[in-house]
């Protein structure tokens, strides 16, 4: 029996074991491979045409974090600081913050607020990509 996968966009998205209907219609959209003898080729896998191979899809980023996630990599003073200020644009950042009920961390508006903290001088320059790695390395945990 014969065993294809049906790719779009480099990606295995079914599989049609030779039988019955083809799990999705065939259109110009769509590559066909024959996978009958190859077992490591798996639905979900990325297909690369140019070396005929698949490999496992990347794992998808997670982008939300806690608001307490968000507090835990801050330093006291940093927090402090963003919490006493009387500038407009960090009261406006402090009060969606509050409340948000997560931090997406890919949100254009966390952005936004991320970087008037730090052009206020609230989050040190240097500092700031440690903490965007640190939130990062939380929400993917």
């Amino acid at each position: 029996m014969n065993r294809q996968l049906q790719i779009r966009n480099g990606m295995a998205e079914s599989e049609w074991q030779g039988s019955g209907a083809m799990p999705i219609p065939p259109d110009a959209s769509w590559i066909f491979i024959n996978v009958t003898d190859r077992p490591e080729a798996k639905v979900g896998m990325l297909y690369d045409s140019a070396t005929d191979s698949f490999s496992p899809a990347p794992v998808p980023q997670k982008t939300r974090v806690t608001k307490s996630q968000v507090v835990s990599v801050l330093t006291p003073a940093e927090w402090a600081t963003a919490n006493s200020s009387t500038d407009a644009d960090v009261v406006w950042g402090m009060a969606q913050f509050n409340l948000a009920d997560y931090v997406d961390l890919a949100d254009p508006r966390f952005n936004q607020i991320f970087g008037a903290l730090v052009a206020k001088g609230i989050i040190a320059a240097n500092r700031s990509a440690q903490i965007l790695s640190d939130l990062q390395a939380l929400a993917n945990s």
